[in-house]
């Protein structure tokens, strides 16, 4: 592993100093709480009814109700879910989710999960547990106990960025219970997988868990590419008194790829970009050249005290480090020879860490008639971001035949550090309160608010040519500013399964929030976009099937743009508007029939911009419609069937390339072979349909063909 000299990082003393303080704050005295009245609804949430599809309660101590009570569009997917499609990586589980994009990293290096959310660009906005996740890598689903998707802008709860929403995973606890599972997956174009999921109760105090995961996988309908990584994780609760609970963890992923830098894209008689469906399984990559490595290491250890029954604490600290090594091949079409060219492949070297510690009070109580769900809390983080200067030495590839490209050829070249490199750090202090007050059992207020003070800094210590031929020499650039972020919602309970709510907020994104900076971003404020939206939510079906709609309109009031006067200045003087419907339906109808499902419209525009062209022009990767179904049906004790389809339509990736609608569909059925044995096929993409899942410029990724897979699932 890559060794980071620390020699000259005081401020990550200062912050372990001031993390120390709050991991003591577990300490304090209990704040004594007011017995609610009886006139007044409980305000102590738990769940009471249990479906494989439906999530009672988002993961995150700041929401304090129950889902259908939360005045907010928060879609869920569960782990059940997950087991039933035999998904295996972030990007796939996310098809579960409307109005989701995927994208081609910056740059074209990262192979990561780079996504777009309402229109706006989410790629920082990935948590694990609660915390950033501030790596450029695939993630992969082995140690998740559900993803959760938040619409709109959410700084007041998640702090900076999350214009368009976030994505939270959530992993895998220790639970007091006995069980273990194992799964060997098989597939074609060479898919093999295989899982275990082991935990046990070690004593009345102590339970553990382990997770484990190997695969060495081609991706169905794409030549060479191969997904191959192991990882591990562990994790313990221990019950220090019946108000005092410990949980912990480790997780360890590492990754040794073959990346997918995609498919030339040919232009037509209009000057739009196209996919050649006769090059869509093609590989253009040089074999003996091209990698995508990752090393991902996390801890966690949160403690959970209960004073009493109305106040409780919770103190989470989270280190985690993300190591990345990837040379990608960009092809693109070479007019002149009819060719795919290749060239010198995009070489990216990166370690990303970030330490974090967040205490979270939560006090139920009441006030005259008013009742109160509070939490208080501080959120301390440091993010590094360190990448290294790349020596490329003999490293142009030959062009190749565009329809039978041959990429084994010997590679003599050579891809080295000098010894140069960029660094970033985003260094942050977060104080935040949320209150949901309760008038009447039909009427509630939901409040909140964060104030975040951050610090910043970007070096480069090498002198660096430009493709114009301009030298930019060795410079270091910073940035500092409080950002306010708030929340508040009206919610009106017609009857006790169902609400109705008129909620707004704001997100703040500064434009150094990838943990770089530019001489003009340092002096600019944060972005701002401000969200309405009015929703409804009703528990059907005996509380088992929870249903939603949203009408939303987010602006963003100060977007990044060029000058008027001058394109190589950036100025926060643009305005982009987001507006749409979000439809959802996820549980269990019956007993044997389980549904998720969700439709988003979106209408997006760019409203004002320093280029007088773009104005009018919808915002980039927001298709109009789109829409997730997935649905199971246990025909009887042994034979479960199901499928779905994932619909996302025609859309803008730039000014010369628009993506044609597509339609996958999807489909399973298992079969229960003994008490401990499952036979589990999953066919998707049924139809082989060939297009763009990541374009960017003259290349594209193509999405994964037609695949099929057997799982055998065995559980004890």
């Amino acid at each position: 592993m890559t060794c980071i000299d620390t020699t000259a990082r005081p401020k990550r003393n200062m912050l372990a100093h001031a993390i120390g303080i709050a991991i003591a704050s577990s300490t304090l005295p209990a704040i004594a709480a007011e017995e609610a009245q009886e006139t007044l609804p409980a305000v102590k949430i738990e769940s009471s009814v249990i479906t494989p599809y439906k999530t009672e309660k988002a993961s995150s101590p700041q929401y304090t109700q129950k889902l259908a009570d939360t005045p907010k569009t928060i879609s869920v997917v569960p782990e059940q879910v997950l087991r039933d499609q035999a998904v295996t990586s972030l990007r796939d589980a996310l098809r579960n989710v409307s109005g989701i994009t995927m994208q081609a990293g910056e740059g074209g290096a990262a192979a990561g999960d780079n996504l777009s959310i309402r229109g706006f660009d989410a790629t920082n906005d990935l948590y694990v547990d609660g915390v950033r996740d501030i790596g450029s890598y695939s993630r992969d689903t082995f140690n998740l106990e559900q993803i959760e998707v938040t619409k709109g802008p959410s700084s007041a709860v998640s702090g900076r960025g999350s214009a368009g929403g976030s994505v939270n995973l959530v992993s895998k606890e220790a639970q007091f219970d006995d069980f273990k599972r194992a799964t060997v997956m098989v597939g074609n174009d060479s898919q093999l997988r295989a899982t275990a999921d082991i935990n046990g109760t070690l004593s009345e105090s102590l339970a553990g868990r382990i997770n484990l995961m190997t695969q060495d996988s081609g991706v169905p309908g794409r030549d060479v590419t191969e997904n191959k990584g192991s990882g591990f994780a562990g994790a313990l609760t221990y019950l220090l008194s019946d108000k005092t609970r410990i949980s912990g963890g480790v997780s360890y992923l590492d990754q040794d790829n073959i990346p997918d830098g995609g498919v030339p894209l040919l232009t037509n008689a209009n000057g739009d970009r196209y996919l050649d469906e006769a090059t869509a399984e093609n590989y253009y990559g040089v074999e003996n050249r091209d990698y995508d490595k990752n090393e991902i290491t996390t801890l966690k250890l949160a403690i959970d005290h209960d004073f009493s029954e109305n106040l409780s604490l919770r103190n989470q600290t989270f280190i985690g480090a993300t190591e990345t090594s990837a040379a990608i091949t960009r092809p693109s079409y070479d007019s002149t020879t009819g060719e795919a060219r290749r060239g010198s492949a995009k070489a990216r070297d990166e370690d990303r860490d970030i330490i974090s510690n967040q205490t979270t009070l939560r006090a139920d109580f009441t006030s005259g008639n008013v009742g109160h769900n509070l939490v208080v809390g501080m959120d301390l983080t440091q993010e590094e971001y360190v990448r290294y200067q790349m020596l490329q030495i003999d490293d142009s590839a030959a062009n190749v035949d565009l329809y039978n490209p041959v990429t084994d050829d010997p590679y003599n070249g050579s891809i080295t550090r000098t010894g140069g490199k960029q660094t970033g750090t985003f260094d942050a202090i977060s104080l935040y309160a949320n209150d949901t007050l309760t008038f009447t059992p039909k009427w509630m207020l939901t409040l909140g608010v964060r104030i975040e003070d951050y610090e910043q800094e970007y070096s480069q210590n090498y002198s660096s040519t430009n493709r114009d031929g301009s030298v930019t020499a060795p410079f270091t650039y910073d940035a500092n500013d409080t950002l306010i972020s708030w929340n508040a919602a009206i919610t009106y309970k017609p009857a006790e399964n169902g609400s109705i709510y008129l909620g707004v907020g704001n997100a703040q994104t500064p434009l150094g929030s990838n943990l770089t900076l530019s001489s003009d971003e340092q002096d600019l404020d944060a972005e701002e976009d401000q969200v309405v939206e009015l929703g409804t939510k009703w528990e059907l079906f005996n509380d088992k099937v929870l249903a939603n709609a949203a009408l939303f309109r987010s602006v963003k009031t100060n977007a990044s743009t060029t000058d008027v006067d001058n394109d190589d200045v950036i100025v926060l003087e643009g305005e982009q508007i987001v507006q749409g419907l979000e439809l959802g339906i996820n549980g269990a109808i019956t007993d044997q029939w389980a549904i998720i499902a969700n439709y988003t419209y979106t209408d997006s525009e760019i409203t004002e911009s320093g280029d007088p062209t773009e104005e009018g022009e919808v915002i980039y990767n927001t298709p109009e419609h789109s829409a997730s179904l997935w649905t199971t049906y246990q025909l009887d004790r042994a034979w479960q069937v199901g499928g779905g389809l994932q619909y996302i339509g025609d859309y803008q990736n730039g000014s010369t390339t628009e993506l044609d609608a597509v339609t996958l569909v999807n489909a399973t059925a298992s079969f229960q072979a003994t008490k401990n044995l499952k036979l589990q096929l999953n066919a998707n993409n049924l139809t082989d349909e060939k297009y763009l899942l990541k374009p960017r410029g003259s290349r594209g990724v193509p999405g994964t063909g037609k695949s099929v897979t057997v799982t055998a699932s065995l559980e004890f």
